[in-house]
C-alpha cells in the first residue's frame, strides 16, 4: 500500500470503544494496525487526559463533551481523525430516609428466599435499590411469622422483612394470551408511504451486503479461512470486544426480509450465512478453553472474565452478543424455515446451561447488575424461545439463570426505580420477563412486564415515545431536562414497541396501540436512512437545531436494530382472537391468508378504506388513532353509528366486497407537552411537525392562523419557517420543542 492509504486504513481501524457513554478510563492506542504512529490531543484534559484517563464531572455538572483527535504519523506523511466523547457525570451521593419493608408469603416447607436488595428513598427525592445482606433467621416448624433484618450499604437504617409461613397459598391467576398476530409473510405494505419507501431501501441494501464480510471475525476466531473477505468496522471491527452483534442482526434482518418480501434471494443469503457459522461452529470443538456447542466471533475469554466481574471496557456484554447471534438463528430457523439453524442453536443452548448452571444465584445476580459488562441482551426471551422449539428443560432453566433481580423486584413491586439505569440494557430483560411468563405462567414475571410499561411510558417518554438520554434513563417527569443531541435512542423503541405488542396480546387495549403508533411513526419511521445505506439513527436529537446522524459503517446496536425495524413496520398491524380481527394500524398494506383485508389511507385527508376480499366468520375491529379528535364510519356507504370502546370500533362481521370508510377531520393542532407545560409540539394527522432551522434556541410556535399550506402533504410554512412531518426530515437542522408563545 502507498504511505497514503496506511494513514487512511490505520484511522479508519481506531477503535476506542463506545464513546457516548465513557465512564472508566479509555484504552487510547499509540500504534496503528497497518504501522502507523499515533498520537492524541484532548480538547479538554480535566476530563480525559492525553493518555485516556477520565475525570468524571461532578453530579450536578452535567454530562461533558470532549473533543479527542488522533494523528497518524508513517514515513512522512501524516493525517487526522476527531472523536467526540462524552464522559458521564459522576453518580448521586445518596442519603437513605426510608427503606420500603420486604414482605414475602411462603408455604410450609418451600424455599424461602429474600431479594438480594431492597427499595430505598433518599433525600435527594430519589428511589433506587441497593444490595442488601440478610442476617441469619429460623423458619418456623408450621404456620407463623418470622421477621428478619438487612444491612445495607451507604447507610446504617436496617432493612426489614416480615415472612407469613402458610400451610396452602392459593396460586394467583394471570392473564391468559387472548390475541395473537398475523404471520409477516402474511403482510404486504402498499406502495406510496413512507413505510414502504423505507423498508425497500433495507431491503435493497440487504441484497447487496458481503456475506462473507458479516462471516470474517467468526471465521478469523475459529481459525478458519476468511476467503478474503473485508474486515467488519466500528462496533464490529477486529479490536472490538462486542464484535459479532451486527451479523446477529443481519440473520434477523434477512429473515424478516425473507417474511415480508417473499424474495428467494434472501433465502440464498440465509443458506450461506447460516452454512457459514457451523462451520465455524464445528471448527471450535476441541479447540483449548472452548467448550461444547459454542460458537461466536471471538473465544470464551469474555466470559470468562465476567465470572471474575470484569467491567466495561475491558470485557463488553459477551452475552449480549451472544443473544443477537442466537435470536438471528431462531429467525432463521422459524421465519425461513432454515434447519439447520437448530443444529447450531441447540447446543449452543446447552453451552449456556452448562456455563450458568455451575455459578451460584448470588454470583449471577452479580454479574447481571454490572453497567455494560452484564449487559444480556434479551437472553431469557431467547433461551424461552430456544425452550419451545427444542422442548429441553435445560433451556428454559437457563433463561431463568437470566434473573436480574435488581431490574426485576421493583417491577414486581411497581416501584420506579429507573433513575440512572441504562435503558436498553434493561428492556430487553423485561421482554424476556414477558417470555418468561408465557412459558410458565408465574404471574411475577407478568408484573414485570406490565408495570414497566406503565412506568416508562407513563414518565420516561419523550413525544416522539422514545425514552433515554445518553443510553440512560432519568427521573420520572423530567425529559424536557434532557433535550440534547443524544436523546431516545433508537433501540429503546425498537424494544420498547416489542414489549407493548407482547402485552397487547394479554390486553388488548387502544391505549398501548395508542402509544405504539406513535413510537412507530413518530420515532421509529424517522430514524430511517433516505436512501439505501442502511443507515438508522442512534440517538434522536430533540435539542433545538438538531441534526439527524445515520449509522452506517459504524456497526451501533441502533444500526443492527434497524436492519430489522424496517419490516417489522408490518408486524402489528392486524391481530385476531376467538371472535374478533383486529386492525390496529391504519398503514397501507394487505393481509392474506384466512383473511383478505386491504387498507388504503389519504391521511392529508384524513380518510382510511379497508376492503374485505372473503366472509369473514370473526367481528371486524378498528383501532381509533391516537389522533383522531372525532371519527366517522360508513360501511358500504351507510353510516355505523358506532362509538369506540377501548379504542375500538366494533365494526361486526363483513362479506367479501365490503367496504368500511373511516373519516377523521385532519387539521394542525397544538400539542401541550405531557412533562413540561412550557413546551409545546405542533402535530397533524399522526405526524410531529419540525420546524427547519439551524437556530439552537427553542422557538416559539407561530399562531396557527398563520400558517399557510405550501402544497405538499403535511407541509407548512409560516413565520419564515418551513414546517414538515418529522419522518421526512433528513439532514436538515430541526426544531420539535417549541416554547408556549404567552
Amino acid at each position: 500500500m502507498k504511505k497514503e492509504q496506511i494513514i487512511e486504513k490505520d484511522l479508519d481501524a481506531v477503535y476506542i470503544g463506545n464513546l457516548n457513554t465513557v465512564d472508566e478510563n479509555l484504552n487510547l492506542p499509540r500504534k496503528g494496525k497497518y504501522g502507523s504512529s499515533l498520537t492524541w490531543e484532548t480538547g479538554e484534559s480535566r476530563f480525559i487526559e492525553e493518555d485516556g484517563t477520565i475525570h468524571r464531572p461532578l453530579h450536578g455538572m452535567g454530562n461533558r463533551n470532549v473533543t479527542l483527535k488522533v494523528k497518524a504519523e508513517y514515513e512522512g506523511c501524516t493525517g487526522e481523525r476527531v472523536f467526540t466523547a462524552t464522559v458521564l457525570q459522576e453518580a448521586k451521593k445518596l442519603t437513605v430516609t426510608d427503606i420500603r419493608p420486604v414482605c414475602l408469603e411462603v408455604e410450609t416447607g418451600k424455599e424461602i428466599r429474600l431479594p438480594s436488595v431492597v427499595i430505598v428513598h433518599t433525600a435527594e427525592g430519589c428511589q433506587t435499590t441497593v444490595p442488601v445482606k440478610w442476617e441469619p433467621f429460623e423458619v418456623p416448624s408450621g404456620e407463623g411469622s418470622v421477621e428478619v433484618s438487612g444491612r445495607i450499604e451507604m447507610s446504617d437504617k436496617m432493612a426489614s422483612a416480615v415472612i407469613h409461613i402458610r400451610d396452602h397459598i392459593e396460586p394467583k391467576k394471570g392473564e391468559e394470551e387472548k390475541v395473537w398476530f398475523y404471520p409477516l409473510s402474511h403482510v404486504r405494505l402498499k406502495k406510496g408511504t413512507f413505510y414502504e419507501k423505507y423498508q425497500q431501501y433495507m431491503l435493497d441494501w440487504l441484497l447487496a451486503v458481503d456475506d462473507g464480510q458479516m462471516l470474517y471475525n467468526f471465521r478469523k476466531a475459529a481459525g478458519l479461512d476468511t476467503k478474503g473477505a473485508q474486515p467488519m468496522t466500528g462496533w464490529d471491527e477486529d479490536s472490538c470486544k462486542l464484535k459479532g452483534h451486527t451479523t446477529g442482526h443481519y440473520l434477523s434482518g434477512l429473515a424478516l426480509a425473507y417474511a415480508a418480501s417473499g424474495d428467494t434471494r434472501f433465502r440464498e443469503k440465509i443458506r450461506e450465512m447460516v452454512n457459514g457459522l457451523k462451520e465455524c461452529q464445528d471448527a471450535f470443538q476441541g479447540k483449548e478453553g472452548i467448550h461444547p456447542g459454542f460458537l461466536s466471533a471471538y473465544d470464551e475469554e469474555q466470559f470468562d472474565l465476567l465470572e471474575q466481574y470484569t467491567k466495561y471496557p475491558e470485557i463488553w456484554a459477551p452475552y449480549y452478543t451472544l443473544d443477537k447471534i442466537m435470536a438471528g438463528l431462531e429467525d432463521c430457523y422459524l421465519l425461513a424455515g432454515e434447519e439447520q439453524a437448530l443444529e447450531i442453536l441447540s447446543p449452543l443452548g446447552d453451552w449456556v446451561y452448562q456455563r450458568l448452571s455451575r455459578l451460584t444465584r448470588e454470583k449471577r445476580e452479580k454479574m447481571w447488575s454490572m453497567y455494560i459488562a452484564g449487559e444480556f441482551g434479551g437472553m431469557p426471551g431467547t433461551m424461552v424461545q430456544l425452550y419451545q422449539i427444542t422442548k429441553k428443560p435445560e433451556h428454559l432453566e437457563a433463561a431463568r439463570m437470566f434473573y436480574n433481580e435488581k431490574l426485576y423486584y421493583p417491577m414486581e413491586e411497581n416501584c420506579d426505580t429507573l433513575e440512572d439505569m441504562h435503558a436498553n440494557q434493561h428492556i430487553p430483560q423485561v421482554i424476556g420477563a414477558m417470555k418468561l411468563y408465557e412459558a410458565t405462567k408465574e404471574t411475577e414475571f407478568w408484573d414485570v412486564g406490565r408495570h414497566f410499561w406503565d412506568i416508562v411510558t407513563g414518565g420516561h417518554v419523550y413525544c416522539i415515545g422514545g425514552t433515554g438520554e445518553t443510553e440512560m434513563f432519568h427521573r420520572a417527569g423530567t425529559t424536557c431536562s434532557y433535550l440534547t443531541d443524544k436523546a431516545a435512542e433508537s433501540c429503546a423503541s425498537y424494544n420498547m414497541l416489542r414489549l407493548t405488542g407482547q402485552i397487547f396480546q394479554y390486553k388488548p387495549e387502544g391505549r398501548l396501540m395508542d402509544y405504539y403508533e406513535n413510537t412507530l411513526c413518530n420515532h421509529i419511521l424517522a430514524s430511517s436512512s433516505h436512501e439505501a445505506d442502511g443507515g438508522t439513527t442512534y440517538f434522536m436529537p430533540l435539542c433545538p437545531g438538531g441534526v439527524k446522524e445515520y449509522s452506517t459503517t459504524e456497526n451501533t446496536c441502533c444500526h443492527g436494530t434497524g436492519m430489522e425495524s424496517r419490516f417489522r413496520y408490518m408486524e402489528h398491524i392486524y391481530a385476531y382472537d376467538d371472535s374478533n380481527v383486529y386492525v390496529n394500524l391504519l398503514i397501507d398494506s394487505r393481509l392474506s391468508g384466512e383473511e383478505e383485508l386491504d387498507i388504503s389511507t389519504d391521511m392529508e385527508k384524513g380518510r382510511a378504506v379497508i376492503r374485505n376480499g372473503k366472509d369473514m366468520k370473526r367481528n371486524l375491529k378498528i383501532h381509533v388513532p391516537f389522533w383522531a379528535q372525532e371519527v366517522k364510519v360508513l360501511k358500504n356507504g351507510t353510516v355505523l353509528e358506532q362509538k369506540p370502546e377501548d379504542g375500538y370500533l366494533n365494526i361486526g362481521t363483513c362479506q367479501a366486497g365490503d367496504e368500511i370508510l373511516m373519516e377523521m377531520p385532519v387539521q394542525l393542532r397544538v400539542e401541550e407537552d405531557k412533562e413540561d407545560s412550557g413546551f409545546v409540539h405542533l402535530a397533524c394527522g399522526p405526524y410531529f411537525l419540525a420546524a427547519i432551522s439551524p437556530s439552537q434556541e427553542f422557538l416559539e410556535l407561530p399562531p396557527l392562523d398563520t400558517f399557510q399550506t405550501d402544497g405538499k402533504p403535511f407541509h407548512f410554512t409560516a413565520d419564515g419557517l418551513t414546517f414538515l412531518p418529522f419522518p421526512e426530515v433528513n439532514l436538515e437542522p430541526a426544531h420539535l420543542y417549541f416554547r408556549k408563545r404567552m
